[in-house]
């Protein structure tokens, strides 16, 4: 049995080879046709080499492997794009290999943490996508109050793994978003009034440059690298391999307070906000939602607007006080379903987020940053939602703190609220039924917008789009630290600008 066990595997495994080979052959022989190229033999040869070194895998197109490794699975939506081939890196050692091979064939790289990305940033058309899915390590020093994490950590599991210390970190509120893009995007995480962006906790980051340097830098070692990578999102210009965080202490009393009005209460519950968001604790996180109610609610199948709020406490006590301005205003009581003081933890508030995003859905997605009161900027919104063609879509918008500022990074564009405008479905039939829909939520949301959250934003939009995500200044620090450390732009410009 064991015998024939092992003769099988090895055929199998010398008919991958052979497999391999020839689709490398051909790979070589069509790369070999674009201008620049050094000729099939010289391709073939380099492409031989980098398997072989690689601890990872290469995947060519004709791979049956390469088609799921494009895929994101959070967004089934996928783009026509496809780059040239797939490196699923295994290590640091494997990003400098392959950023070795595009230097030497001039092909530019894109690279994907954890696929979260709605809009298949690292999906671009053409070149080399550099996979870190298995860039998962993580290790917490409790006594320092600090953890070294890969980039496709999630934050549920990262806070799985910190609940025991009593320790917790400002990870995104949606569950499966992963450490390394939410860092790089800025990061607008838990209890962030009080602790602001995620990217101001990170201490140090593991990087390797467009010219094969590795680097570990911070705000004494390249701090102008350290500035951008807090915040330049898919347009950074280095990979980041590992990041050094800070942590906090565990909030031991989270609690919530939801209340759901009917659509012909929308201004009520919009004033209402407007009101509180700027009164309200700074430990208490507030956020206006238009969905439509789950079923088994006494709004089932009613477009409604929700008014959450999140206080992160130590005592039960404390959170009754936090909450306490929301609680008691009288406009609560036009409400159709009421939640006061609910006990929750950290995993009952990210089960309560993504129960709104979740995977495997077809999405659009965008955002504003936006100082003009929610009641003007969502006038309309809620009739809006009552014709979405899925009832799956909503719209979030956390409130910010007035004294909530961004300082020392990237991620500087900012206002007092953010407006989240999600578009998901599941039929491929009804696309550009949502699509129509979704554009016309954002022209009714655009005018009154500042700028943007480059996490969410629609960067395929124009070449302006991911200008609108960074401050005039800081936008062309970022502009001009690209041409610094990838004069020969080896990695992809961010989507709209390639």
């Amino acid at each position: 049995m064991t015998e024939s066990f092992e003769t099988r595997t090895r055929r199998e495994f010398l008919r991958y080879c052979g497999a391999t080979a020839l689709l490398m052959t051909r790979f070589a022989e069509a790369w070999a046709e674009e201008p620049g190229s050094a000729g099939a033999a010289a391709t073939e040869r380099a492409l031989r080499a980098l398997a072989e070194d690689l601890e990872g895998d290469l995947l060519l197109p004709a791979d049956p492997l390469f088609e799921p490794a494009r895929q994101i699975g959070w967004n089934v939506m996928l783009p026509e794009r496809r780059p040239d081939l797939i490196v699923r890196a295994a290590n640091q050692a494997d990003v400098v290999r392959t950023l070795a091979f595009a230097r030497d064939q001039q092909r530019r790289v894109a690279v994907r943490g954890g696929g979260h990305s709605w809009c298949a940033s690292a999906v671009r058309a053409g070149g080399v996508m550099l996979d870190l899915g298995r860039f998962n390590s993580l290790s917490i020093d409790p006594s320092a109050g600090t953890a070294l994490v890969g980039p496709t950590v999630r934050g549920t599991e990262f806070l799985r793994a910190l609940v025991p210390h009593g320790l917790m970190f400002p990870v995104a509120y949606c569950p499966t978003v992963p450490l390394g893009g939410f860092l790089l995007n800025g990061g607008n995480g838990l209890n962030y009034n009080r602790w602001g962006s995620a990217c101001s906790h990170v201490l140090a980051i593991d990087l390797v440059l467009a010219d094969g340097r590795e680097l570990t830098v911070s705000n004494e070692v390249e701090p102008d690298l350290f500035w951008a990578a807090r915040g330049a999102g898919p347009g950074f210009f280095a990979v980041a391999t590992r990041f050094h965080v800070a942590l906090r202490p565990l909030p031991r009393a989270v609690t919530l307070s939801s209340f759901d009005f009917p659509l012909e209460q929308a201004a009520t519950a919009y004033r209402l906000a407007d009101d509180l968001s700027a009164s309200l604790a700074r430990d208490a996180m507030l956020a206006v939602g238009v969905k439509t109610a789950s079923p088994g609610t006494p709004a089932a199948g009613q477009v409604v607007v929700n008014v959450l709020g999140i206080a992160f406490a130590d005592t039960s006590d404390q959170a009754t006080t936090l909450l306490a301005p929301l609680n008691g205003d009288p406009r609560v009581q036009s409400a159709l379903t009421s939640l006061v003081n609910a006990p929750t933890d950290l995993n009952g508030v990210h089960g309560a987020v993504g129960a709104a995003l979740p995977g495997g859905h077809r999405y659009l997605a965008d955002n504003i940053w936006s100082n003009q009161p929610l009641a003007t900027v969502l006038e309309g919104m809620a009739e809006h939602y009552a014709q979405a063609p899925s009832p799956a879509s909503n719209l979030m918008v956390p409130c910010f703190h007035p004294e909530f500022a961004l300082e020392g990074t990237a991620h500087s564009m900012w206002g007092r609220n953010l407006i989240y405008q999600y578009a998901l479905w599941t039929d491929p039939t009804t696309d550009e039924r949502n699509r129509a829909w979704h554009d016309g939520a954002m022209a009714m949301l655009d005018p009154h917008g500042v700028g943007r959250y480059v996490g969410e934003a629609d960067l395929t939009r124009s070449r302006d789009s991911a200008r609108e995500c960074y401050a005039p200044a800081a936008w062309e620090r970022l502009r001009a630290l690209r041409a610094t450390y990838d004069p020969d732009g080896l990695f992809f410009d961010y989507l709209g600008m390639a």
